[in-house]
C-alpha cells in the first residue's frame, strides 16, 4: 500500500482547520475578515521543505518505461536450419528397391537418426545423413549399398516421417502459456514466443531462460571418452604438450536473462533454446497511483504498464480539480534503498506550460492537489454564502 506522508506541520495546519470551521459559522462582515486574517497566514505555513520538479535530481526521477508491446521481436531472430534437412533425432522412411521385387514386396522402414547424425539402415548398415536433403540422402545410401556389395543399381527413396522437436515451457506474460513443441533446428526464442501467442498487455521487457542440467548422450559420452584417452596419451611424461580438458556438462541449472529493450538492432542475436528449457516473460504488476486532495474523484488508479503517466494525466484520472483555484501539487515518492520518501512540488499552471514541470510519475506515487490561501478563500466564501442562502438572510459585504 502506498504511504501517504503526514503533514509537515500538523500543529499549524490543525489550528488553520479549526479557524476555517469558525469562519464558516460567522454571520457578520467583521467576523469574516477578522478570521481571514488569522487563517490565511496559518495556511501559508502548512508547506514544509520540498523539491521543485524543475530542480529534481536524476536519481529521484521516475524510470523510463520501455513498452514491450512495441519491441521489435525480429531482433530475436537467429539463423535457423532448413526444415527439409535431416537432423539428429529425426525419423525418416527408407525404401530400397533392386528392381526385381514384386510390388507387394516393397515396403519402407522407419529409421531414426542418432545424436551424431548416423542412420542405421537394414542390410546397408550405418550411413551419415545429418545435414542432407532427402534426395542427397538417397544418393548417399545408394552409394553405400553399392560400395558394400549389397546392390548393383538400387533405387532408394527417403521421406521425412517426423522432425525432431524440443519441448519448451513458456510462462509469464504471454497470450498462451504452456508447453510448446519447436522444431529442433529452429528452436529459437522468437519461435517460442510466437508459438505462445506473443506478449500480452502486461508483459515487461525482461525475459528469463532457465536451463536444467542434463546428462550427456551416448554419442557425447563416446566423444568425451575419446578426448580423455587422447589427453592421457598426449600428457605422458615424454610429451611437452598438454591438451585442454574435455568440456564438462553443467551440474547445476543455468539462467540467462534478456532485456528486449537492449537487444542489438542488427538482428544477430542467437537465442537458441534446448529441450526442457523454461522461458519466463516478466509480468509487470506496478503499485497503483494515488491521487488525493482537491480533486473530484480521489482514490487509487492502476498504473499503465507500457506507457508514461504524468501529473496532468493523473489529474484527468481523478476527475480534474474540485476547486477551480487549486494549483499547487505535491508528489510523494518512495525511493529504493531510502527510508524517507521524497516530496516534490509542482503546479498545474507550470505543468501546462512545460514538460519538465509536468512530472513523469512512478508506480506508487501519491499525488496531492493542495489547499492554498486562494483555495481556502474560495471555499470560505462558498460555504458562507451557502449557509446564508439556507438561512434566508442577507449580509452586506460593504
Amino acid at each position: 500500500m502506498p504511504i501517504i506522508p503526514a503533514p509537515l506541520q500538523p500543529t499549524t495546519c490543525a489550528r488553520a482547520d479549526q479557524s476555517l470551521r469558525l469562519l464558516v459559522g460567522c454571520r457578520s462582515r467583521l467576523h469574516i475578515f477578522f478570521v481571514l486574517g488569522i487563517v490565511l497566514p496559518l495556511f501559508s505555513g502548512c508547506a514544509g521543505r520540498v523539491i521543485r520538479a524543475s530542480r529534481l535530481h536524476p536519481r529521484y526521477q521516475a524510470a523510463t518505461i520501455d513498452n514491450a508491446k512495441i519491441a521489435d521481436l525480429g531482433r530475436l531472430s537467429a539463423p535457423a536450419s532448413r526444415s527439409d534437412l535431416i537432423e539428429p533425432q529425426d525419423v525418416i522412411d527408407v525404401l530400397i528397391a533392386s528392381g526385381i521385387e514384386t510390388p507387394g514386396q516393397l515396403q519402407s522402414h522407419p529409421v531414426r537418426i542418432s545424436d551424431d547424425g548416423i542412420a542405421t539402415i537394414a542390410l546397408v548398415g550405418e550411413v551419415d545423413l545429418a545435414g542432407l536433403e532427402p534426395f542427397a540422402a538417397e544418393k548417399k545410401i545408394a552409394e553405400a549399398a553399392v560400395e558394400r556389395g549389397l546392390y548393383r543399381t538400387p533405387q532408394v527413396t527417403v521421406t521425412m516421417r517426423k522432425k525432431a522437436t524440443n519441448q519448451v515451457t513458456v510462462i509469464g506474460a504471454v497470450e498462451k502459456p504452456g508447453f510448446q513443441q519447436l522444431p529442433r533446428g529452429n528452436s529459437t526464442l522468437l519461435s517460442a514466443l510466437v508459438t505462445a501467442g506473443t506478449l500480452n498487455k502486461d508483459a515487461g521487457t525482461k525475459i528469463e531462460i532457465r536451463r536444467h542440467p542434463r546428462s550427456p548422450t551416448l554419442a557425447e559420452k563416446s566423444r568425451i571418452a575419446v578426448q580423455q584417452t587422447s589427453s592421457s596419451v598426449t600428457n605422458s611424461p615424454e610429451s611437452d604438450e598438454t591438451l585442454d580438458e574435455p568440456a564438462e556438462f553443467p551440474a547445476v541449472a543455468e539462467t540467462f536473462r534478456i532485456d528486449l529493450a537492449k537487444v542489438s538492432p542488427d538482428g544477430e542475436n542467437d537465442f537458441q533454446l534446448q529441450d526442457g528449457d523454461i522461458v519466463r516473460v516478466e509480468t509487470r504488476d506496478p503499485p497503483p497511483l494515488v491521487v488525493i486532495g482537491l480533486v473530484n474523484k480521489p482514490g487509487q488508479f492502476p498504473m499503465p504498464v507500457n506507457q508514461q503517466l504524468r501529473v496532468l494525466d493523473a489529474l484527468a484520472l481523478a476527475g480534474e480539480r474540485s476547486n477551480s483555484w487549486a494549483d499547487r501539487i505535491v508528489i510523494t515518492r518512495r525511493i529504493k534503498n531510502e527510508s524517507e520518501p521524497v516530496v516534490i512540488s509542482t503546479s498545474i499552471r507550470s505543468a501546462q506550460r512545460n514538460e519538465e514541470s509536468n512530472l513523469r510519475l512512478a508506480p506508487g506515487d501519491v499525488v496531492s492537489v493542495e489547499q492554498t490561501p486562494q483555495t481556502v478563500s474560495l471555499d470560505i466564501f462558498k460555504n458562507f454564502f451557502r449557509l446564508n442562502v439556507i438561512a434566508g438572510g442577507s449580509i452586506p459585504l460593504f
